[in-house]
């Protein structure tokens, strides 16, 4: 009758010593405060687009509309002695009128000279983004030495344009344009018949 306590006391002992050899469970961590959660790993401080992830900036990108007016100047121009300002009405998706008036004094020369040119830039993509060609003219007159010049004529410029969703874009174009005046005045007879233009803007788009 001993054997059936004995064995009883040794199944007991057993399941002891398996509950001491289990590993007690780990304590969950403790969640979080928003407060201590990193500024750059919150929903709403990433950009995206339907759920996609999405360059900061670069949402115009993806959609059909545009900004409408854009007003432009070369602040880098204004360090050297070049004065002028653009601006651009987009008239359909892809097409702008463009005007721009210009004054130049050239730091360290003693020539001078004012330009009035207009555009049409055709944007292959969307408006005021990737690549465009302008067709357009100018009128510009410059004094140097005591001579004057004066240039008349169309020009085809090709360029390229940035913009963000902030509105702030730059635009960088170049291209060459005809002068008439060295075929319809004497006075101009010797200038040069093809001349090369271009520009650097950094503008506004509203």
């Amino acid at each position: 009758m001993t054997r059936i306590p004995m064995i009883a006391f040794l199944a007991v002992s057993a399941a002891a010593a398996t509950a001491q050899a289990q590993p007690s469970p780990s304590p969950a961590p403790t969640p979080m405060r928003p407060a201590e959660v990193d500024a750059q790993n919150r929903a709403d401080d990433i950009s995206t687009l339907n759920g996609q992830l999405v360059e900061v900036g670069g949402h115009n990108r993806y959609r059909f509309s545009h900004k409408t007016w854009n007003v432009s100047t070369n602040p880098i121009g204004l360090m050297l002695g070049y004065y002028g300002a653009s601006l651009s009405y987009a008239v359909t998706d892809n097409i702008a009128l463009r005007g721009d008036l210009n004054y130049y004094a050239p730091v360290e020369s003693d020539a001078t000279g004012s330009e009035i040119g207009i555009g049409a830039p055709i944007y292959f993509r969307k408006m005021y983004s990737g690549m465009f060609i302008e067709p357009g003219a100018i009128v510009r007159t410059e004094t140097s030495d005591g001579s004057t010049s004066s240039t008349v004529g169309p020009q085809v410029l090709l360029g390229y344009h940035w913009i963000w969703d902030s509105g702030f874009n730059a635009a960088a174009a170049f291209g060459v344009g005809r002068n008439w005046n060295t075929d319809n005045s004497d006075e101009f007879a010797e200038d040069e018949e093809l001349f090369v233009n271009g520009y650097l803007r950094i503008g506004y788009a509203f």
